[in-house]
């Protein structure tokens, strides 16, 4: 008669490959999960964005233009082309005073030739609740001079304006202030508009940074 240790020894040599084909399927399990979990952040948190202009220069770069990161090419003096900075946000980040963030402003009734609205990058300068003034070419957040160190420079020839930023919305402005056109000239931005925070920044030339 066996005893039941000389059961179990006989049950391993009778199925060798037991072990092995568990294992695998194991392993497999994991892989799943660990891509179905990438595919659902990079779906429902994490988002991408190119940026496309000078409005928020000098903090990010757009690309082609003036004010690009890329030398001048030495044969036509021309800038190398190149695409803007890429964005990395997060969708499900709390939005505060001071971010960055890409929003769709589709009460701005902008849209390109197929009626898309497009997508923009500027600076959230005030939340709901708040009460924003430009006096004199500088902005005052809630009766208090805001100080704005992320400028390109100061603002020149604004109409002095007085708003209350509704709950649930944003008041954003981009940080080349004089050649950005933000909320100043539409209305504050919906949070329901918002596509994200950014909280990554990729280079022209390929560095990741973190933005102020």
């Amino acid at each position: 008669m066996q005893s039941p240790l000389q059961s179990v020894e006989f049950e391993q040599k009778k199925h060798p490959g037991r072990r092995a084909i568990v294992a695998a399927v194991v392993v497999l399990l994991v892989i799943i999960l660990a891509v179905s979990s990438a595919l659902l952040v990079k779906h429902y948190v994490i988002a991408t964005y190119i940026v496309d202009g000078i409005s928020m220069y000098p903090t990010l770069d757009g690309g082609d233009g003036p004010n690009s990161e890329f030398p001048l090419d030495e044969e036509d003096n021309a800038r190398i082309l190149a695409n803007g900075e890429t964005l990395y946000l997060n969708k499900l980040a709390k939005i505060k005073r001071g971010d960055i963030v890409v929003f769709t402003p589709e009460n701005w009734g902008i849209a390109d030739v197929n009626g898309k609205h497009p997508s923009l990058v500027k600076r959230v300068i005030a939340v709901g609740g708040d009460r924003l003034q430009i006096i004199d070419n500088r902005v005052y957040l809630n009766g208090s001079l805001l100080e704005e160190d992320y400028i390109n420079e100061p603002m020149t020839d604004n109409a002095d304006m007085d708003v209350y930023v509704p709950e649930g919305f944003i008041f954003c402005m981009g940080d080349n202030r004089n050649h950005s056109t933000d909320c100043r000239v539409y209305d504050s931005v919906p949070l329901d508009c918002v596509v994200g925070k950014c909280f990554l920044v990729k280079s022209i030339k390929g560095k990741l940074r973190t933005v102020k």
